[in-house]
C-alpha cells in the first residue's frame, strides 16, 4: 500500500526544499473553483458552520501494513529458531559441518533483519494514533493539523500552497493526494507538508473532484450549507470522542470495493486481513485529543442547524457490513487453512 510520508520515527516528506516546477504547474488557488463534480471521499469526522475536520491520508488503508508485518516477523522469527536449531542440534556428517556454520553467519542476519523490518512496518500502524486529524475552520481561516508526534500546526488556510501531491510504492503504483505546503518567508521554501486528502485507488482528478467539495466550504458565503446538503445523505467517519468500532474496520478496508461486490470476494484474503489488521491497529492506539488553546479556538453554535458527526449516519446494510463480514471470514479462514496445511506438509 502508499504509506508515504508515514513512519514510526515521524520522517515526513521532503522539507527544506524549493517548490519543484510540477507543484507550480498543478497548483490548487484557494479562490480557483472546480468544475469537477464534488466527491469526499470518506475522509469528513465532523461537520459544522465553524468547522470540518477530515482523517490523515493513511486513514483509509490503516491495517495492510500491521497484518504484513506480523506476518514477516512471525515467519522469520520461526526460520531464525530453524537456523539455530539446526546448528545446536541438527545431525551432520564430517564433510557437511561447513554448512551449519554457513547457515547461522549468513542466513541468520538475514532473518533477524527481516524481523524487524515486519515489526517496522507493525509499530507504523499499532501503539501509536488511531488517526491524524485535520480540522479547517472557515470562520478563523485556520488550518489545524494534528502531526505524527502529538504536536499541532496550525497555520492560516490563504497561506497554504496547496498542490497536486503525487507517490509510488510497489503494491500500489503512482498515487495522488491534495498536498498542502507551508511555505518559508521567501514563498518558494517548503518548511512543511501534509495531505489534506487522499483517495485509493485514485487518479489525478480525483483530486479535483475532493478541491471542489472542499473548497466551497472554506471559500463560498453559504459554503457550510452546501456542504452539509452534500454529506446529509453520506458516511462521515465514526472517530468523533471515540475510536473506530470492529464493525467500521470491516467496513472500511472493503470500502473501496464497495461497487465491485465480486472483487471483494476475490480479494478476501488481503483485505480480510487488513480488517482485522485494522481492528488490531485501533485497538493499541490512543485518541488523538486536541490541546484545549485549539478546542477554544473551534467553538460550536448549539443552535448549529449545519452540524454532522457519525451518529447522523444511516445504518450499515447488507453491502456495507454483512458481504465484507462475510468476505472477512472466509478471506481470515482461508489464510489459515493455507498455513495449516503447510506445517502439516512439513510434518509428514
Amino acid at each position: 500500500m502508499d504509506y508515504a510520508g508515514l513512519d514510526y520515527r515521524n520522517i515526513r516528506y521532503p522539507v527544506d526544499r524549493p517548490l519543484t516546477d510540477e507543484e507550480r504547474a498543478h497548483r490548487y488557488r484557494q479562490k480557483a473553483t472546480s468544475n469537477a463534480p464534488p466527491m469526499d471521499f470518506l475522509s469528513v469526522i465532523s461537520l459544522n458552520s465553524s468547522y470540518i475536520e477530515l482523517v490523515d491520508r493513511w486513514y483509509p488503508i490503516k491495517g495492510f501494513n500491521a497484518w504484513l508485518g506480523a506476518c514477516i516477523a512471525a515467519l522469520s522469527t520461526a526460520i531464525s529458531c530453524v537456523v539455530v536449531w539446526a546448528f545446536f542440534y541438527a545431525p551432520a556428517e564430517p564433510d557437511e559441518q561447513w554448512m551449519f556454520w554457513v547457515m547461522p553467519i549468513v542466513f541468520l542476519p538475514i532473518t533477524l533483519g527481516m524481523v524487524w523490518g515486519g515489526w517496522w512496518l507493525i509499530r507504523t500502524e499499532c501503539g501509536r494514533w488511531t488517526h491524524y486529524p485535520m480540522r479547517l475552520n472557515r470562520k478563523s481561516r485556520q488550518v489545524h493539523v494534528f502531526r505524527q508526534d502529538g504536536t499541532v500546526l496550525t497555520v492560516p488556510w490563504d497561506d497554504l500552497f496547496i498542490t497536486l501531491g503525487t507517490a509510488r510504492a510497489p503494491l500500489t503504483g503512482t498515487t495522488y493526494d491534495l498536498r498542502a505546503h507551508v511555505l518559508d518567508a521567501d514563498g518558494k521554501t517548503v518548511r512543511e507538508s501534509f495531505s489534506l486528502g487522499y483517495t485509493f485507488p485514485g487518479k489525478a482528478e480525483s483530486m479535483d473532484k475532493f478541491w471542489a467539495f472542499l473548497q466551497p466550504y472554506m471559500e463560498a458565503p453559504d459554503g457550510d450549507e452546501r456542504t452539509y446538503k452534500h454529506l446529509e445523505d453520506g458516511m462521515l467517519m465514526p472517530l468523533d470522542g471515540r475510536k473506530e468500532g470492529w464493525r467500521w474496520s470491516i467496513a472500511r478496508a472493503f470500502a473501496f470495493m464497495g461497487h465491485w461486490p465480486w472483487m471483494q470476494l476475490l480479494f478476501c484474503v488481503p483485505f480480510g486481513l487488513t480488517a482485522v489488521g485494522r481492528m488490531f491497529a485501533m485497538a493499541t492506539s490512543k485518541q488523538p485529543q486536541w490541546p484545549a488553546d485549539i478546542e477554544a479556538a473551534n467553538v460550536i453554535d448549539p443552535d448549529d442547524p449545519y452540524q454532522l458527526i457519525w451518529r447522523d449516519n444511516g445504518p450499515l446494510g447488507w453491502w456495507e457490513l454483512w458481504y465484507p463480514m462475510i468476505c472477512t471470514l472466509l478471506g481470515v479462514g482461508t489464510f489459515v487453512g493455507v498455513i495449516v496445511a503447510m506445517f502439516l506438509t512439513m510434518g509428514d
